[in-house]
């Protein structure tokens, strides 16, 4: 899963948690018993969903396949890295690793610089970083090994069938987010006044974390307004300092670590309408916009 995906699903879990942990509000909200086993059940798909994603990659080509591998392998030891990194106080060394998963896969298939430049930050400081070993930056080795065996061959080398998981997951997110709406709306309109502190609680569960993260993140979903589908050639600028963004290849578009506040976004993509997008980007969580364009007249 993206991490966004994560964040999305931990939140889930908060909401359901929360609410199990109160039987005795939760029963005087009519209805929300339904919701829950609604939730619940969404959750249990999405973990699913999810490992199945995880065991086959799904819809991509041999050489994509190794190359999500290898982005997935180099990031499992960064962030192992980044916590030790972060508790010695080695600032630099932490900058240095404080890139997203998609840093690592978007860009040309042969592009394996970022990957290459990664491992090298870990083995050269293989001495501090001690939660790193040697049999770790083999693997690294081993998944850049099989990425560039892999990238030459032919398009149609293994595609597998998309019924089997990743397009399951957006559908699901999807549908368990309505659900967390309805919980929201329906406390909010039973115990909202009530029971302050249990509402406030669940809005504060419902709130996207990336989880360990200190940055204010700004996550874009562009898409077609007439079907729902996303637009790959869309492009997010920051007004205040004109960077563009684009998405990656889960087709959403992410900008790492953004100023909290109130920020002008100008969305675009060739063949449709333009949008300024006025968006407030709250402290130290995951900020999510969907954002949908309509084609040119």
């Amino acid at each position: 899963m993206t991490k966004i995906q994560t964040a999305k699903e931990d939140s889930y879990t908060r909401v359901d948690d929360t609410i199990t942990k109160n039987p005795l509000i939760a029963a005087t909200v009519i209805v929300l018993g339904d919701e829950i086993t609604d939730l619940k059940s969404f959750i249990e798909k999405i973990k699913k969903a999810s490992t199945t994603q995880i065991a086959v990659p799904i819809g991509l080509t041999k050489s994509e396949a190794t190359k999500f591998e290898m982005a997935d392998t180099v990031v499992k030891f960064i962030l192992r890295a980044k916590v030790k990194a972060r508790k010695l106080g080695e600032l630099t060394l932490l900058k240095q690793l404080d890139e997203s998963h998609t840093y690592y896969i978007k860009g040309s298939k042969l592009e394996v610089s970022k990957t290459k430049a990664a491992r090298n930050v870990l083995n050269d400081n293989i001495t501090i970083l001690t939660i790193i070993t040697p049999a770790d930056i083999t693997e690294i080795d081993t998944k850049i090994s099989n990425f560039e065996n892999a990238k030459d061959e032919p398009i149609e080398a293994q595609i597998v069938t998309k019924a089997a998981g990743t397009d399951l997951l957006p559908p699901l997110f999807k549908s368990a987010d309505i659900v967390i709406e309805n919980i929201l709306d329906l406390v909010d309109s039973y115990v909202g006044k009530s029971q302050p502190a249990f509402t406030n609680e669940i809005k504060l569960d419902a709130i996207l974390r990336a989880s360990g993260a200190r940055h204010t993140i700004a996550d874009f979903d562009v898409l077609d307004d007439a079907d729902g589908t996303p637009l790959l050639k869309a492009e997010v600028q920051d007004d205040k300092n004109a960077k563009i963004y684009k998405p990656g290849a889960d087709h959403q578009t992410i900008i790492p670590s953004h100023n909290p506040g109130y920020f002008l976004f100008n969305i675009s993509c060739p063949d449709y309408q333009k949008v300024a997008f006025g968006a407030q980007l709250n402290r130290g969580v995951i900020n999510h916009f969907t954002i949908r364009l309509k084609k040119n007249p």
